[in-house]
């Protein structure tokens, strides 16, 4: 008799601990995504994700960090300091050149969606209108190139504009009359122009003479991809389900956002979201999806004109690996 108690306390000593197991979740991975700017449009996706738990799902305890600069996105998950970032095709192509270890995991627009903005009354209707006129400059290196390749297409010359340096406040200094000329993004300039009734002519860069590029895109250490690249699947899962809803769902995706940024502007955040749902997939087979094509045309373009110390291998820039299938 003592025996067979000995076995039935074992027996259900056993099935507590199994049963303990069973009901106990494994600690969620945490990870770091660093924005490139505030919260927009652009970042629609991982707040929805967040929002929704789908990031949970995958197992994932997700920080969103919103930076001063633009550039610490990259240079924080180059360095390892962040898992994921939100970063540019451009940047990521110079970084690559200076073999800076960085790359794109996903494109979160499909198509470029900046463009050379004028007001309408200005009567600058296309690039050769650009000679003798005032352009708001960032102060990029890649400035100079984009809008004389647009210029030299259209039989202008760039070293007839007046580049004046303006920093980030391109659009107010175009809106305020410092400037005849601003690159901007048309989901959130190009609609809050809308909003104020102000009429732009604008130039697009996608469909011109300078090659496409994905602009903002996703990005990860080659480190992080390699040791962690079950982490990297599992976060651009919960990633593309919260962009595939925000194109499917733009008016609740647009809440969302401003739930999570309440000091942006509702109703510029609502019109955006309307506009740009629809480009973040546009004609790709899914959500993210990269092409070599782009990438090797843009990387080509960049070092034709001085902007690449050396040559990349496009394929090692970017990945669509790691995206659902």
């Amino acid at each position: 008799m003592n025996r067979f108690l000995r076995i039935l306390l074992a027996v259900l000593w056993v099935g507590a601990l199994l049963g303990a197991g069973c009901g106990r979740q494994a600690s969620p991975t945490k990870a770091v995504l660093s924005l490139d700017w505030v919260p927009n449009t652009n970042h629609t996706g991982f707040y929805v994700a967040l929002e929704k738990g789908w990031y949970a799902e995958q197992g994932i305890d997700l920080e969103i960090q919103i930076p001063s600069d633009p550039a610490a996105a990259l240079k924080q998950v180059a360095a390892g300091n962040t898992e994921f970032g939100v970063s540019f095709q451009e940047e990521v192509t110079i970084a690559r050149a200076n073999d800076i270890p960085v790359v794109s995991i996903a494109a979160i627009i499909q198509h470029n969606t900046s463009a050379f903005a004028s007001l309408a009354s200005s009567g600058i209707q296309r690039p050769r209108d650009f000679e003798g006129k005032r352009y708001a400059s960032y102060g990029l290196p890649i400035e100079r190139p984009i809008l004389g390749s647009l210029m030299k297409c259209d039989g202008a010359d760039i070293n007839k504009v007046e580049f004046v340096d303006v920093g980030f406040d391109a659009f107010p200094a175009l809106l305020g009359g410092r400037v005849d000329i601003a690159w901007i993004f048309m989901a959130w300039d190009g609609v809050q122009a809308q909003l104020k009734g102000v009429e732009l002519n604008t130039v697009p860069l996608y469909g011109s003479c300078v090659p496409d590029y994905y602009t903002p895109v996703i990005i990860a250490g080659e480190t992080t991809i390699a040791k962690r690249g079950d982490l990297v699947r599992r976060f651009l899962a919960a990633t593309a389900k919260g962009y595939e809803y925000a194109i499917a769902h733009p008016e609740e995706a647009a809440e969302i956002l401003l739930k999570h940024s309440p000091e942006s502007d509702p109703a510029l955040v609502r019109a955006s979201q309307l506009w740009l749902s629809p480009r973040y997939q546009d004609d790709a087979p899914r959500w993210g999806v990269q092409s070599a094509e782009v990438w090797s045309r843009f990387a080509e373009w960049l070092y034709s004109e001085g902007l690449l110390p050396k040559r990349i291998d496009p394929n090692k820039a970017f990945t669509n690996d790691f995206l659902p299938k």
